[in-house]
């Protein structure tokens, strides 16, 4: 019996050993079985270090994924030994091949800012090619639980956290983003080729481009080339930060390079330190960074698809008919077409095709045609239309994020959107900008507007007769309604000079916000403050007061400034305080003798003036600035004047207005006439109304602290240096 006892408890000792062992080796984490034909899984989770070495070509039916929030020191490798991965459009879905991230579910809302350490992936020698298929992970969210906005992202091809490197990888035929840093990246020796972006990437917000930095990316280009890229081509979030070293081509690329915050608010950090465009050499896998490219021509002679770089000239001596599909300018590509008066006309008899795409810096000009179901896209360059017709189009006929100049061209029988029939203008790009000389606009509808600028820094200029047909008797004011600016753009009369071609800058752009002190300055014996933020650029002006008492004037934005000509911006409600874009005289000839301002003279950009006066002296104090109120301080210069320095409307009026007041005159005392020498070498001079010792010593070329000195003007009040006409100052004291 003792024994039979002792049996039972051996056998549940045994079956109780079973039951925690089994279970235990059950659950041992394994990574996915390659495919024994190209050695690389079709899809699945890896959860420990492995290899794959491919055999030959693979195709995906899934993603390989790797979730770092429960997967403790993996390293991935693949190296594809010259070999193509595809995918495959499973279901109307397109896919990813690889993403590294916490859980996989907002891999792509970038909500988790950790580096993942843990993980590494390195993937050499291999092209992934995506077949024209759109990455899209069938997975969308809402921003908390009580939202009804459910929102949903462009794909990735490649996201990955942690540490990826790469080195001689192509990737081709993509539709969305390619590569997705959200930890440490490094790419060598890579191309990205004939791939599409769903997106433009006009917003710092937007996530879209073939290489993404995150906002916790750190990513390295070591020779690297972008080839017929469609749409945004990199972007770099705020935070974020990309470096590129050894060669670095972008080829017949649209919209933009790189965006980054040295362009464009709200972006992260570009370092470029690359030697120049690739050559003739090997790159990514087994590829060529120069290859031929050859366009195909209608019988006209004009392209029939594809992107031109460089500069050409058409001359048609017989119509284009009919053009099917767009034809691009990249960045910084010249087109000439001489159309001679013959047609250019779409294929399809019930919409209009987007015939021409122009890249940012790109140049079109197109002379004497008749354009026909055509429109025009212009995305940050520049297109020039003269003598010519457009007509018949479904859908605005100029979409204009850049430069736009339309002489003597009539616009006819066309049916524009909601917004506008004939031309349309956003500030994407901080342009949007349009100069109408001499056109007629005839027969255009359904919408009553025939132009629309629209958002901040959009401009249409009016000049000569642009000529609306159709409009009843006497409604000339009417005229002027039917072109239309909102959303901070403006109509303007048309400016003596044409409007310069060259693109703003970062005018309308800025730095990351500091976070250092706003900086001040004391300007002159009335005493400007200046309050510098950042983000956006603004300036607040302050009097300084008797009793040192600041009290606030004027506060101006960039934006302000930039939409605005030559002429005023702005006055404070007292007219003390006024900002201007451009010098008035004597304040330029009193600059100008300035150093440091005469170092920048050649930059071609506009000054802003900012004003404040008079005070007890009768002074008004002017603070040059060059370029943007975040700019360099140029000089300081006092002119006399009864006057305020403004006396036109504040900026809530300015910016209700149609049209921007023109600065009103001030009347300024005339440049200081230096006087002769005397028998004995001295040289005094006598003051007369309105000269100060400023223009003193520029009428002399000598320095006004040296004029203070000689004079004892620095003991004569300690209010300042005041001189009255009639008083003799002396100059050069006698030989």
């Amino acid at each position: 019996m003792r024994y039979l006892i002792d049996m039972r408890y051996l056998i549940v000792f045994v079956l109780s050993l079973l039951f925690f062992v089994s279970p235990a080796s059950a659950q041992t984490p394994t990574n996915p079985q390659a495919d024994p034909t190209c050695g690389l899984p079709k899809q699945g989770v890896i959860v420990a270090t492995v290899t794959y070495d491919l055999i030959g070509n693979c195709t995906q039916t899934g993603t390989l994924e790797i979730r770092t929030a429960n997967t403790p020191n993996v390293e991935l490798t693949i190296n594809g030994n010259g070999h193509t991965i595809f995918n495959t459009d499973r279901d109307g879905f397109g896919f990813i091949f690889l993403y590294v991230d916490d859980d996989g579910i907002h891999t792509h809302y970038n909500k988790d800012t950790t580096a993942s350490p843990n993980v590494k992936v390195v993937i050499k020698n291999v092209t992934f090619q995506a077949t024209g298929t759109a990455f899209t992970k069938p997975t969308c969210h809402y921003d908390d639980e009580t939202s009804p906005l459910r929102k949903c992202y462009t794909g990735f091809g490649i996201l990955a956290e942690g540490t990826l490197e790469m080195e001689n990888v192509t990737f081709k035929n993509g539709r969305g983003i390619w590569v997705y840093a959200q930890g440490t990246a490094s790419l060598k020796n890579v191309l990205f080729e004939d791939s599409f972006i769903s997106n433009y990437g006009f917003y710092p917000s937007t996530k879209g481009a073939a290489l993404h930095v995150s906002k916790t990316g750190s990513a390295t280009l070591n020779n690297a080339v972008f080839r017929d890229i469609q749409r945004a081509v990199v972007s770099i979030e705020e935070g974020g930060f990309l470096s590129a070293t050894g060669c670095l081509s972008f080829i017949r690329v649209l919209t933009h390079k790189v965006r980054h915050s040295g362009l464009h608010s709200g972006m992260g950090t570009f370092s470029d330190s690359s030697t120049g465009p690739c050559g003739d050499i090997e790159i990514g896998n087994k590829g060529k960074a120069v290859v031929p490219y050859t366009l195909t021509k209608l019988p006209c002679g004009l392209p029939a698809s594809g992107t031109l770089e460089g500069a050409h000239v058409y001359t048609l001596d017989q119509d284009c008919v009919c053009v099917d599909h767009p034809f691009n300018i990249g960045i910084d590509a010249s087109v000439t077409i001489n159309a001679n008066g013959h047609r250019i006309v779409g294929c399809k008899e019930t919409r209009s095709h987007i015939a021409i795409l122009i890249g940012g810096g790109g140049r079109l000009t197109i002379n004497n045609a008749r354009i026909e179901r055509l429109r025009l896209r212009n995305y940050g360059g520049y297109v020039t239309i003269r003598n010519s017709v457009f007509s018949n189009i479904e859908g605005v006929a100029i979409v204009n994020y850049g430069w736009a100049y339309l002489h003597d061209t009539i616009f006819e029988g066309s049916k524009g959107d909601s917004d506008s029939n004939v031309y349309y203008a956003h500030g994407h790009y901080g342009i949007g900008r349009a100069l109408f000389t001499d056109n007629v606009f005839r027969n255009n509808g359904p919408v009553e507007v025939e132009a629309l600028a629209h958002g901040p820094s959009t401009r249409i200029y009016l000049c000569g007769d642009n000529i609306i047909e159709g409009l009843p008797e006497g409604a000339d004011d009417l005229q002027f309604a039917l072109f239309i600016a909102e959303e901070g753009g403006s109509i303007l009369g048309c400016p003596d000079d044409q409007p310069s071609p060259a693109a703003p800058s970062a005018l309308v752009e800025c730095a990351p916000e500091r976070k250092n002190l706003p900086e001040n300055k004391m300007m002159g014996a009335i005493g400007i403050i200046m309050h510098k933020q950042k983000c956006p650029p603004i300036i607040e002006i302050w009097e300084v007061l008797p009793n040192s008492q600041g009290q606030f004037a004027l506060k101006v934005s960039q934006s302000d400034v930039e939409a605005v000509e030559e002429g005023l911006i702005a006055c404070s409600s007292n007219g003390r305080a006024a900002v201007r874009v451009g010098l008035p005289e004597p304040v330029r000839q009193k600059i100008q003798h300035s150093r440091a301002y005469q170092a920048v003279s050649p930059r071609q950009a506009r000054d802003i003036l900012i004003s404040l006066g008079p005070n007890v002296e009768g002074k008004v104090n002017h603070m040059v600035i060059d370029h943007a109120l975040d700019g360099q301080v140029l000089g300081i210069v006092d002119t006399r004047s009864e006057e305020p320095p403004c006396q036109g409307a504040n900026l809530a009026s300015l910016l209700a207005a149609a049209a921007p007041p023109q600065p009103t005159a001030i009347p300024f005392a005339a440049p200081v006439a230096p006087q002769a020498a005397r028998e004995d070498g001295a040289i005094v001079h006598v003051v007369r109304s309105g000269d100060t010792v400023w223009q003193i010593g520029i009428a002399y070329d000598v320095h006004p602290h040296k004029i203070i000195s000689l004079n004892n003007l620095q003991q004569l009040s300690s209010r300042g240096s005041y001189i009255f006409p009639g008083q003799e100052l002396l100059i050069r004291p006698a030989e």
